[in-house]
């Protein structure tokens, strides 16, 4: 485990986290526009991944290439698709709304780790309360940024 909080990633192994963040790539790419939202957050999730500078580097360079969905879920492990379905949920909303394109990937993931719709929607109830969090966060420090006033109703 790393010095930060525990997680779930931190229980899978250096070869599993690439298959995660392989699968984050693709969630990422289904859409067809990877934009600075979704590159943030991709590289925030190879950092807390702990991926060594050489992983992270043929990561980055696969990022305009889609990778195979069903051959990565093939080799995936159910926890790494559980933890990546988590993730990736929360990357496809980093640029404020769920494409139709990632939400398919995210329910062929979702199926393929044994979640079911109940779950899925779930986890993009998680994904708005975190928003939320976040933003009643910034304005308690009165430093509030476009859009928190959405998500607060102030």
């Amino acid at each position: 485990m790393s010095g930060m909080l525990p997680d779930a990633i931190d229980m899978l192994s250096p070869s599993e986290k690439e298959v995660y963040i392989e699968l984050l790539t693709i969630v990422a790419n289904s859409d067809g526009a990877l934009v600075r939202e979704e590159m943030a957050a991709l590289e925030a999730f190879m950092g807390r991944a702990l991926l060594n500078p050489e992983v992270r580097e043929e990561t980055r360079k696969k990022l305009r290439h889609t990778g195979d969905l069903e051959k990565t879920l093939e080799i995936a492990t159910v926890d790494t698709l559980k933890v990546a379905l988590r993730d990736s949920v929360l990357l496809a909303a980093a640029d404020g709304e769920y494409h139709p394109a990632e939400v398919l990937v995210l329910e062929r993931i979702a199926d393929a780790a044994g979640i079911g719709i109940d779950g899925l929607d779930q986890l993009y109830d998680w994904v708005t309360e975190g928003w939320l969090w976040l933003a009643k966060g910034r304005d308690l420090v009165d430093m509030g940024i476009a859009g928190d006033e959405l998500l607060t109703d102030d």
